[in-house]
């Protein structure tokens, strides 16, 4: 699969909000309940985009541990109208709907539920675009992406082993949250695989204050896809010498500070990791390939 040159930088945080959904996130199962597969996948602009079979259908999903729920490509809303929130703040109403079957290789999730919008920008760039696998999707598996390779394994067994790395995880949200650490001062952070940052910090938050005295940033403007859309942004682009995320440390790493709903770690920070999402034990781990730019203190 290939896209266009020009695709716009992206970040799809969807978040509800004002509506009751209750155990609508967590319905659904998959088959069969013992279950592996492995897959290859396509990066667009960076993103991880999944061929999947949506009701038997070939489509191209991506890969976001950022939404909250999962999103599919209609032409019309339908069924119940919700408000949702996306990566900067935007609110956008969607219809929702129940999803019968979506297979990735030979694993199928059936019964999950999902939003439905017509995203156009996202139609026209991704060719056969599916929408976006959010949480209904992510949760009920543990996934390895391997990301300098291209391949992602999926199943309800541990795929990982002592050679990863763990990233520690906030208790107390069922959202993929961490702390860094910048200048001896820790940030919670979203883990958000949607987002093509490496680091994004918002320009409202103290930490974006605290950057812009100490490092050198330069502003650029340029165009971004959120939910309602593609906008135009004005954003500040610079470098810290080092970020820690538990006993990791990670060092000259770009940040860009625009508006957006909260602190995030995107793909790019992955780029050169086998990245472990173990929904089992809730757990998120990495493993550096050979040129990966990991440093542990001990």
């Amino acid at each position: 699969m290939h896209t266009k040159k020009t695709w716009v930088p992206f970040l799809f945080l969807i978040l509800f909000i004002g509506c009751s959904t209750g155990s609508r996130f967590t319905q659904g199962m998959v088959n069969p309940a013992e279950f592996y597969t492995k897959t290859t996948f396509d990066p667009a602009r960076s993103l991880v985009v999944l061929t999947c079979e949506l009701d038997g259908v070939s489509k191209n999903f991506i890969f976001d541990t950022g939404a909250q729920v999962s999103a599919i490509q209609r032409d019309s809303i339908s069924g119940d109208i919700v408000t949702v929130r996306g990566g900067s703040n935007r609110t956008v109403e969607n219809g929702t709907e129940t999803v019968k079957s979506l297979m990735i290789g030979e694993v199928e999730f059936v019964n999950t539920f999902a939003t439905n919008e017509n995203m156009v920008y996202l139609k026209e760039e991704i060719p056969n675009y599916g929408g976006v696998l959010g949480r209904t999707i992510i949760d009920k598996a543990n996934w390895l992406i391997d990301y300098p390779n291209r391949t992602v394994e999926l199943s309800n067994r541990e795929l990982s082993d002592e050679s990863y790395t763990d990233i520690p995880l906030t208790k107390s949200s069922d959202t993929p949250y961490t702390y860094v650490e910048i200048d001896n001062k820790r940030h919670r952070s979203i883990i958000d695989l949607g987002s093509i940052s490496i680091f994004n910090v918002p320009d409202s938050t103290e930490l974006a204050k605290e950057l812009l005295n100490s490092y050198e940033f330069v502003e650029i403007s340029r165009e971004r896809y959120t939910v309602g859309g593609v906008q135009t942004i004005t954003e500040q682009i610079g470098t810290i010498p080092s970020l820690k995320i538990g006993a990791t440390e990670f060092r000259n790493v770009t940040v860009n500070i625009n508006q957006s709903s909260q602190i995030r770690l995107g793909i790019r920070f992955f780029k050169d990791y086998m990245i472990y999402i173990d929904n089992l034990n809730r757990r998120f781990r990495i493993k550096a390939t050979s040129s990966g730019p990991v440093q542990t203190d001990g």
